[in-house]
């Protein structure tokens, strides 16, 4: 019994991912609870695969787009055609300017 509440518990958590785009092109993502620099191949396999909680893999459940300003546009057009094709279409994305370049968005 207990086993089964700790098994829903475990699977009701979020699982949201923030993708940051700078201004010099550059992709940020919150892999692994840190604001790390990733490449496109990278980012598409963590779409891919979601998040990880206790070895259980879960679906992400939100994503947040921050674009530095002037960020290249072929690399924000590239970060939209991974999100579309791991299903993320743009009106379930929250996009937002990333203000705090190039600290960590909030």
């Amino acid at each position: 019994m207990m086993t089964a509440i700790l098994a829903f518990a475990v699977m009701q958590n979020p699982c949201p991912f923030t993708i940051g785009v700078g201004k010099d092109g550059a992709i940020f993502t919150n892999r692994f609870y840190g604001w790390y620099k990733t490449n496109p191949k990278t980012l598409q396999n963590v779409l891919h695969a979601g998040c990880y909680n206790y070895n259980v893999p879960q679906l992400i459940t939100s994503v947040k787009l921050e674009f530095a300003a002037n960020a290249p546009k072929a690399r924000i057009d590239l970060v939209y055609s991974i999100l579309g094709r791991e299903g993320w279409a743009p009106e379930r994305v929250t996009v937002r300017p990333w203000v705090q370049y190039p600290a960590k968005p909030q």
